[in-house]
């Protein structure tokens, strides 16, 4: 018997921030539509924090950069990015997958969160959380305290060593 489909939760790029224990670069994504506005913090590379970072910045750059030449070919092959999904979490890993239309229908490539997320904005695809990742694994925004004030870029401040340590690539 075939295991049910999680359903996926369209997520954007909220802000970027460093692990202030290892000095490692977060991508914070967060929930575009729903009451619980959750959010689920990754860990990534540092190249790829600066390919995400200059993509929402706009930025020009005079050569592509990985992303955008990967960007460049599956357009010169008559292909399109679909979407790009986090689907997994397993031995402290985040897993993903890019979503490509080919001529012959749609293919699921496996990649790191953080490679996916860097091309889906380049593509202008959207970015999907399994529903299962994202209630295991981040949490609503109204969660954290701080103060009387909610600010979505301190998230990662209130949150302490152990849980952020369990956000890996």
């Amino acid at each position: 018997m075939e295991k049910e489909k999680q359903p996926d939760i369209e997520v954007k790029v909220n802000f970027l921030s460093i692990d202030r224990s290892t000095g490692a670069p977060i991508v914070v994504l967060r929930e575009k539509e729903g009451d619980l506005n959750r959010i689920l913090p990754i860990l990534i590379g540092e190249s790829e924090a600066a390919a995400i970072q200059k993509h929402l910045e706009n930025t020009e750059l005079p050569r592509p950069l990985t992303h955008d030449l990967l960007k460049i070919m599956i357009e010169t092959l008559d292909a399109k990015v679909v979407a790009v999904c986090v689907h997994t979490f397993e031995k402290h890993t985040f897993y993903a997958y890019v979503t490509l239309h080919v001529k012959d229908g749609d293919i699921e490539v496996d990649c790191r969160p953080s490679d996916g997320i860097a091309l889906a904005l380049r593509c202008e695809a959207p970015i999907y959380v399994a529903e299962n990742v994202i209630a295991e694994h981040g949490f609503a925004e109204q969660e954290i305290e701080r103060g009387q004030k909610h600010d979505t870029k301190d998230v990662l401040e209130n949150l302490d060593d152990d849980t952020l340590k369990q956000y890996t690539v």
